[in-house]
C-alpha cells in the first residue's frame, strides 16, 4: 500500500486522511466510511465494499452454485432442522403437553394414586 502517514486530530475531533493515502485507497471526497474501535488507540477505517468483500472471502461457495446466496443457505438450513426434528412429534403421554415435555401435566391424564393426594395440603 503506502508509507505510513502522520496526522492530528482537529477542531470537534475531526481526522484529515491525506490525499496520497486516500488515493492509495481508492477514496474520493463524500465517500462513506466506517469507524471502528479495535482497542485503545487503534481505530479501523473501512469502505462499506470493503467490509462486505472481507466478510464474502471468509465465506466459502456453496457447492452446486458456487456463489453465495445468504437467503437460500437460510431456508435449507430450516427444512434440515425440521426433518431433523419431525419425528418429535407431540407427547403421547400427556397430550395437551408440548414436545418439548415443558408446562405442567394435564390433571386429568394423571394417575389415580396422585389423586387420592390433596391438592392443597394444609399448612402446620
Amino acid at each position: 500500500m503506502s508509507e505510513p502517514t502522520r496526522t492530528k486530530v482537529g477542531p470537534r475531533g475531526r481526522v484529515t486522511v491525506p490525499v496520497a493515502l486516500q488515493r492509495a485507497v481508492g477514496l474520493t471526497e463524500g465517500a462513506e466510511v466506517i469507524l471502528r474501535a479495535l482497542r485503545p488507540g487503534v481505530v479501523i477505517v473501512e469502505t462499506p465494499q470493503a467490509i462486505k468483500d472481507r466478510i464474502r472471502a471468509g465465506i466459502p461457495p456453496t457447492a452446486e452454485t458456487e456463489t453465495f446466496d445468504a437467503v437460500s443457505d437460510v431456508r435449507t438450513l430450516r427444512d434440515v432442522d425440521a426433518t431433523r426434528f419431525s419425528h418429535l412429534g407431540t407427547s403421547r403421554e400427556f397430550p395437551n403437553q408440548p414436545a418439548s415435555g415443558a408446562g405442567p401435566p394435564n390433571p386429568d391424564d394423571l394417575s389415580e394414586e396422585h389423586e387420592s393426594e390433596p391438592r392443597n395440603p394444609p399448612r402446620p
